[in-house]
């Protein structure tokens, strides 16, 4: 048990992920600016002191501790948006996660009735990434460690605990998901996707195919065996890649069907925690004997 949350491995996973990650906060924060005044202004939908009242009794928002007045969520947007660049490039890292986690959370805190399940997987895995090594790959900050102390030959190892628990918050959302699912009817008998799939405010594109009793039952009960597996099955090496490709198609397949802001994609990027780093290791690898190839192949080119 020890090995598993301390043994060094390589942080390569993690830095890849970070960047999605990144793209992800950018993406959040063009939503926040698109309705900054509607939601989160001084004259907006939910006042300061109506989401206090009524919001959670343990919470933390920068907007309780700073005037009610109209440059304030425009100043917590541009520091959100600053941190954002700073997550996807990897400068300053770990200070660009604490920043990014703060104004989320203070964005979230500040008006909790719009929040979907996306919102919230966001923030709790931005928490545990500002514990983890994810700017030691793929980022300005080694860049800049390189071009200082040079480039070492090894593949930077650091102490996966932040890691591990980012995959167990992963795996907690589905068999939670899976308990909480089988305790009604409806995705026992085989309707469920039927009933959600006729909710016209989420439902993106209607497929003809999901009027068909055998295509929802099917649909219904193989999502449940997917989620089961993402929670379970994922744990094992010789099933994991294909466990996290049914589940990718899983979100993809729903992403196309209905509009859950967020939550597909924040689940898609998550799975990279749970690639063997090694392997990322020898993508890069071929990646760049490839490119080796192709820059020898157009020199010899030039010169005849």
């Amino acid at each position: 048990m020890w090995d598993f949350f301390f043994k060094p491995q390589p942080v390569d996973n993690l830095g890849l992920m970070r960047v999605l990650f990144g793209l992800l906060l950018l993406f959040n924060w063009y939503m926040i600016w698109s309705y900054l005044d509607v939601f989160w202004g001084v004259n907006g939908l939910i006042s300061l002191k109506t989401s206090m009242e009524y919001g959670s009794s343990i919470r933390f928002s920068l907007f309780d501790f700073m005037p009610n007045d109209p440059r304030v969520p425009a100043l917590l947007a541009l520091v959100n948006l600053v941190a954002a660049v700073g997550v996807t490039l990897g400068i300053f890292t770990r200070t660009s996660m604490v920043l990014a986690f703060m104004t989320l959370l203070s964005f979230q805190n500040r008006n909790d009735f719009i929040l979907n399940s996306g919102d919230i997987v966001l923030r709790n895995i931005l928490f545990f990434m500002m514990f983890s090594a994810a700017g030691k790959a793929y980022s300005l900050d080694r860049w800049f460690y390189n071009l200082r102390f040079g480039k070492s030959q090894e593949p930077l190892m650091e102490r996966p605990w932040a890691l591990r628990m980012i995959q167990i918050q992963f795996c907690v959302i589905y068999i939670a998901t899976v308990l909480f699912k089988i305790k009604g009817t409806h995705w026992v008998d085989g309707t469920a996707v039927y009933i959600a799939t006729r909710l016209e405010e989420f439902v993106r594109v209607p497929f003809p195919l999901l009027n068909n009793l055998a295509v929802i039952k099917f649909m219904t009960w193989s999502t449940l065996l997917v989620e089961l597996a993402m929670g379970t099955l994922v744990w094992f090496k010789d099933l994991r890649y294909w466990v996290l490709l049914a589940g990718i198609g899983l979100h993809i397949g729903i992403e196309l069907v209905m509009s859950i802001p967020m939550f597909e994609w924040v689940m898609v990027v998550t799975m990279l925690s749970l690639v063997d780093p090694w392997d990322v290791i020898k993508i890069e690898s071929r990646l760049r004997m490839g490119l080796s190839r192709i820059r020898y192949r157009f020199g010899k080119l030039e010169t005849t």
